[in-house]
This record gives structure tokens, sequence and C-alpha cells, in this order.
């Protein structure tokens, strides 16, 4: 019988029947939940039937909790929100011991050469707490498998996880219905699973263990899928509340555990599939691509860098993840880390943040945002500033994205396109929006920069086609003195300027780890900012500023000794000048690290600013050195480096 559904009309708290999208063959007596369709995702509800006709059900008892059941519409695409309906009644079940308050369940495991076929059958209280290989359905260390699934059947108040695919590849899981199990669901172990098929599986009510139950320390951050390998199709999905996670992707450098040693390389593996599945309800991201598996059973921050060849230093591929949809997040629907990604045709709604990318050459492209729709459930915390799509470190950016009903009031800030809140780390300057739509919302806002976080003072982004601002080619820069130039016009809905002149990032860091920051750095016209550090560490300090001006930078700390000062996101006609002090009485400059290719010193300003970047002036005098940057052909970036 059908494993799941959705309704197709509302049903308010009380209610004691359910109107269903489809008509599945359910009974009298069938057991049923009904997801949470609202932030909280134990917003869930049980349910015995007691009569069906069609896609009617009549219910037992009410229901607890209102559970959204129409589609709505925002500019011609729809924003599906209605809860799941997964059966829990199969006519074979495979039980614990219903009087075992313990958590000891039972548990199958399949080993090489066993063979494992299940549809349409029930599992309840199985599992073993905080035993290592004791899960309700596990396949171990089994290779690859031949026409080997579950199917078509619920796994439910287990006791740990759901399903473990554990060193097997080829495994087929198929519209199943995973609820209320404790730790992460659908989990593939070490790294080494390949070739699997994970289609159509509704998993919900994922749980934390208890204190001290925990069987990795991850669990403690639940994921109702847990993916350490990119190469699986994983498809038409719905993660339907988490305490944790929804998708997690979660890929260690190489596999871990009893598959340590194998010659594979998840994090440079190309993605095989993700597409059309959802997100909702969970309590932290739906779709994560970040803090990868460690051999010790904990997380760290990595960048998932897809190559052709993840073995060799080859060409990168894209991967694309298409069709998402994530909705009902007290945090962010979508995070990812790396390079070359993108993320096509999603669909993101009633979301505190909608997507983040700390990343570069990351994407979105032919995306829906909606900040409120009629599904309006619970409020996030207030003056929380609600933003669909977040610009951070880069190049990153937004390509054919609408944005719906991002309106402040009531004292909350509102708008289509932020950044990441209280940002330490450099923007890249190269960040952009492109063919931007905006219907019922605020365009643009950011939080005024903190005098402690040098990413929010240099806060900047390219409005190509002028579909933000209205003039292609203009910059939205933060409220910063350093970044505000006549060419700007200050935005008060924004709190932000759209800016005329193109931007660039600059970036000065002591080779032997000199302290740099904090920093004073004053303009040609006086204005002036202080920057602390790169990330809060002041042995760099990275900003924004625009092209085509003079700029001066002391140290508060000791002056580096062999500073390296690094631009980029120059144009073919960009240049910047940097003045730093040197009190030494020689001085050699050359480009990158190359210390065979040193740059001549000029006898004049006027000499250094009629240059190409070739030369530098040392003002003896004044105690300062002079530095002029422009791109080299192919380049969008120039590198000096001083010695004495």
């Amino acid at each position: 019988r059908d494993a799941w559904t959705t309704l197709d009309a509302n049903a308010p708290a009380g209610a004691t029947t359910l109107t269903l999208a489809t008509a599945p063959p359910w009974r009298p007596g069938d057991r049923l939940v009904v997801a949470s369709t609202d932030l909280d995702p134990l917003q869930f509800d049980e349910v015995t039937v007691t009569a069906i006709q069609g896609r009617q059900v009549t219910l037992a008892a009410p229901l607890r909790y209102p559970h959204w059941g129409t589609v709505q519409v925002y500019d011609g695409r729809p924003v599906d929100e209605r809860a799941e309906v997964g059966l829990l009644t199969r006519n074979i079940t495979v039980q614990g011991d219903p009087a075992d308050a313990s958590g000891l369940g039972g548990h199958v495991m399949v080993m090489q050469g066993g063979q494992l076929r299940l549809d349409g059958v029930e599992l309840t209280r199985m599992g073993q707490k905080k035993v290592l290989a004791r899960y309700p359905v596990h396949w171990h260390l089994s290779g690859p498998v031949t026409d080997q699934y579950v199917k078509n059947s619920s796994i439910w108040k287990t006791f740990n996880r759901c399903v473990t695919v554990h060193g097997t590849d080829q495994v087929q899981l198929v519209r199943n219905v995973c609820h209320d199990h404790i730790g992460h669901g659908i989990f593939l172990e070490d790294g080494a699973e390949r070739g699997n098929l994970l289609e159509g599986n509704l998993v919900l009510t994922t749980r934390q263990p208890a204190t001290g139950e925990q069987l990795l320390a991850s669990d403690a951050t639940p994921a109702s899928f847990w993916l350490t390998n990119p190469d699986n199709i994983v498809r038409g999905n719905h993660a339907a509340g988490s305490r944790g996670f929804g998708f997690w992707y979660a890929m260690p450098d190489q596999p871990t555990g009893l598959s340590t040693g194998q010659l594979l390389y998840p994090r440079r593996t190309p993605l095989r599939e993700f597409r059309d599945n959802m997100a909702h309800s969970n309590r932290n991201t739906g779709l994560n691509v970040d803090q990868g598996a460690k051999p010790d059973g904990t997380t760290e921050t990595y960048s998932y860098r897809p190559r052709q060849t993840p073995s060799a230093d080859s060409p990168p591929v894209v991967a694309v993840f298409d069709g998402f949809r994530g909705w009902k997040h007290t945090g962010r629907a979508v995070w990812l880390r790396g390079s070359n990604q993108r993320l096509t045709n999603a669909v993101l709604a009633d979301n505190a943040i909608g997507a983040t990318f700390a990343a570069s050459e990351v994407f979105v492209e032919d995306a829906l945002f909606v900040a409120q729709t009629a599904n309006t459930g619970t409020a996030f915390s207030a003056g929380f500033p609600v933003r669909g799509y977040e610009f951070y470190d880069g190049r990153v950016g937004a390509r054919r994205v609408t944005f719906v009903n991002y309106q402040p009031g009531g004292g909350r800030q509102m708008s289509g396109i932020g950044f990441n809140r209280s940002n330490a780390f450099p923007i890249n300057p190269g960040n952009f929006a492109e063919g931007i739509r905006y219907l019922n919302s605020n365009r643009v806002y950011l939080e005024p920069p903190k005098a402690d976080k040098d990413g929010d003072r240099g806060a900047v982004f390219q409005d190509v086609d002028g579909s933000v601002t209205g003039t292609a080619g203009q910059f939205v820069v933060a409220n910063n003195p350093l970044l505000v130039t006549p060419a700007c016009g200050y935005r008060a809905e924004w709190n932000a300027h759209a800016c005329g002149t193109r931007y660039v990032r600059l970036t000065i860091r002591g080779i032997n780890g000199e302290v740099i920051g904090p920093a004073d750095v004053t303009r040609d016209d006086g204005a002036a900012a202080t920057y602390v550090g790169t990330g809060g560490d002041p042995v760099s300090i990275s900003m924004a500023l625009p092209a085509g001006r003079h700029f001066t930078v002391r140290s508060r700390a000791m002056a580096a000794q062999r500073p390296q000062l690094t631009v980029v996101g120059l144009g073919a006609s960009d240049w910047v000048r940097v003045a730093i002090p040197w009190a030494g009485s020689t001085v050699k400059v050359y480009r990158d690290y190359d210390t065979s290719r040193s740059i001549g010193a000029a006898t004049s300003p006027a000499q250094l600013e009629a240059s190409t970047g070739d030369l530098f002036f040392h003002d003896a005098t004044a105690g300062l050195l002079h530095l002029k940057f422009a791109p080299k052909p192919g380049r969008d970036y120039s590198v000096l480096y001083v010695a004495p």
C-alpha cells in the first residue's frame, strides 16, 4: 500500500477528518502520522483511522496541532507546504518488546553475501540505544549489492537511527516512512557508500539523544538524511521535521571507520544527483553542505570542491542541487560551503534566512524566495531581520531570482537581499545580483557595521543589470565612510548606499605572521575607518575600497617587516594606491612572492601616478612607502611583496 501522501486541505487543531491529495488504499484501524507544518518539528500528530472514503479520512481522536494543506502560488510558481501523511501500519510487523523501556530493540543486519528485500513491512521499537551497529535496518560492509532494498515500509519509534548503509553500494531505499527515531535517520556511515538510491522517502521526527546517549557527537544535531558521499542518487525525499538538520552532506576527507584506507575523496567527488527534495520544520539548516565527518566521530568545517578526477588535481565540475524546496526553518533553509556549486530552481519560503553560501563560484539561479506565506504559524524571534539571500565570502551571486513579501513592519526588518550578520571575514567585491525581481519587498537591508567585524564594514555587491538599484553596474555598499563617495546615493530603507564607482578588496598580512591590526585606513579626502583583523585575527586585515583613490594604512601594532599586499576585483582600467609606514632606509618590492621579479623605484609621486603598477615610491622623509596596484592582462588582481 502507498506509504505516504499529503493533505489537500487545511486541517485545524481539533479536526477529526483529513482531506488527502490522493486516495490511498488505507483502512480503518490504520495508524498514520501527520507531519508538522510549523517551525516546531514536534508538532506532528499520530492518529488512528476509523473510516475512509476516497480522499476523506475520519480519525478516532481530534488533532492536537493545525496542519497546512493547500498549495499557494506566488509569481506563477507553486509553494507547496502541505503536511505529509504517512502510513505506519503494515501487514508484516517486526518489533521489539513493547514492555521494555530500556531502548533495547531488535535489529536487522545484512553481512557480505547476505540479501535483504523488504517491501511493505513495519518495523517498530527497533535498534539499540547508544550501541554501535545495532540499527533497525543495517547493511554492514556488504560491498556492491544487486536488487536489495527497503521499499514502501514504515520504520518508526526506533532507538538508534532508521536505516544505515555502511560500506555498501547500490542499495535502494524507496518510498519509506521513517518516523520518531533517535539520532541520524537514513545514515550513510563511512563515506565509502556509492551508487545508492534514496528516492521518495519521508523522514520526520528526528530526535536528539538524551545527554550521554549520543552514538556520535553529531547526533546532538541529528540529520534526517546523513550523507557522507556525493556519489549517490538523492531524489524526491522529504525531511519533514528534525531537531537538527534536514539533509546534511557531512563528507569526510577520506572514508572513515571500517572503510579507512579506501582511495576515495568524497570532498572532491562529483555530485551524482540531488533533485526535487524537500526540507521543512527543521531546527537547523534544511540543506547543509558543511561540517564534514572526522575519523573520531566529530565534525569539522570543510569545503566541497568537486573535480572530474577526485584523486588528482583535475578540472572542477559543477555540483547542481536542483529543485530543492525548503520552508519553515528558524535558521537557514540552505547553507553551502565550497566552490563550483549551483542551487537551481529552488523554492524557499517562511524561513528566517533563505540561503547563504560560504563559498566561491557558487550561485543561486532561477529561484523563488517568499518571506511570508498564508501559512503563518509561529513567528520568528522578535527583531530578527528576515532576509532571503545572504552574501558572504565569494565570489557568489544570485541570477534570475524573485523575492516576494519581504516587507518590513512591526519593528522587524525584512529584505530580499542581505549580508551574513556580524561578519568578521572579507566579502569579495565581485559578488553580484542579476535578473532580480521583487514583489511587495524591500530590496536590500544592511545592518549597521559592528566596530569589531571587518566583514560588516566591507559589505559590497554589484547590481549587474540594474534590477536592484535601477542602474546597471552600480554597487550596493554598507554604511562605512571609507566606502561612500560622491558617486553614491543613500537609500534609507536599505540602510545602504547605491554607488556608481567600482570596488576592490585590499588584504595586508605579514609574511612572518606579524600583527597588522588594528589598523587605521584613511582615504585621500580624509574619510577613515579602523580594521581589527580578518576573522578577528590581527595577523591580517582585509577591506573593500573604491577604486581610483589613494589610501594610507597605519597599523597600531608593530609594523610588518615583510608585508604582502593583495588587491582583487580589479577591472581592466581600475587602480588603487596604498601607502604604508616604512622606516627603513632601503626597500625592495616584488610581484607575487617572486624575488626575481622586483619592480623599480619612482623618483616622484607623479611618476608613480603615471605608472601601470610597475613602480613604487619611497618617501623617506615622511616614512611612507607608496604602492600602486593595477591589473596585468588576464588578471583581476595584483600582489606586491615588500622586504628590506
